[in-house]
């Protein structure tokens, strides 16, 4: 998904107050209702997000409009510049389109809307599977983008952040956590310009600097029927 600056613009500005230290947080979003005090929906066009059955569902009824998408938005919880980190999220897609439907976990500069990276899953199809993305100041050259398509339709994606190699790592599992979760490393990126399978020099703020997180689903002018395209079990955690 190739966000644009309404979408990270809204989530800065719920970023409020400051955290100096990460919280581990779970969520299998099985309460009856989306947990308000956690999260931030945002539906754009005709895309949904709604918490439905111990998963979260993205559908696109009626006539696409080309730009259909939703996020959650975690509120308070911004892991930092200088820790080491991770978050996890289990993912589906059999909607059968390929790139043009897509879930995911987005992590943006907290200081600047326009630095993002992304690990999405398209499921099956020429033009499906796990896609990593790296954006500096709204800018993305898609031939940068890397893929990977073991033709799934569940699994499980991974971005971690190591505090001394300054690095992003992006995982996936193919099979998702039946069966135990085995990561196998897709990319890197660099946030400060150096180093990584791709890099863009963010200007983060070394002594304090924090991430946003996002879970989003998002079509790109197709239908999505319920039960089509989910996530669940949302981790973020503290790593050595």
């Amino acid at each position: 998904m190739k966000t644009n600056s309404i979408i990270l613009l809204a989530a800065c500005q719920l970023l409020t107050g400051t955290a100096f230290a990460l919280t581990p947080l779970s969520e299998n979003f099985n309460a009856t209702a989306l947990n308000q005090s956690r999260w931030t929906l945002k539906n754009y066009g005709k895309g949904k997000l709604a918490q439905s059955s111990g998963k979260v569902d993205f559908t696109v009824a009626g006539s696409p409009t080309g730009d259909d998408f939703s996020t959650l938005e975690l509120k308070n919880n911004r892991p930092g510049y200088n820790e080491s980190w991770e978050v996890i999220l289990d993912v589906a897609n059999t909607s059968g389109q390929g790139y043009k439907v897509g879930t995911g976990v987005l992590i943006f500069n907290a200081e600047d809307y326009r630095d993002q990276v992304s690990l999405e899953f398209n499921g099956r199809g020429l033009s499906g599977g796990f896609v990593a993305y790296g954006i500096t100041n709204d800018l993305d050259n898609p031939q940068k983008d890397i893929r990977v398509n073991p033709n799934v339709t569940k699994g499980s994606l991974r971005i971690s952040f190591n505090k001394a190699s300054k690095l992003f790592t992006f995982w996936y599992d193919s099979t998702g956590p039946t069966d135990g979760l085995v990561w196998t490393k897709l990319s890197t990126f660099s946030p400060t310009g150096k180093g990584g399978d791709r890099r863009g020099n963010w200007n983060m703020n070394l002594a304090g600097g924090r991430f946003g997180i996002q879970l989003f689903g998002f079509s790109d002018g197709a239908n999505v029927a319920a039960g089509k395209v989910s996530f669940d079990n949302f981790k973020l955690k503290a790593l050595r």
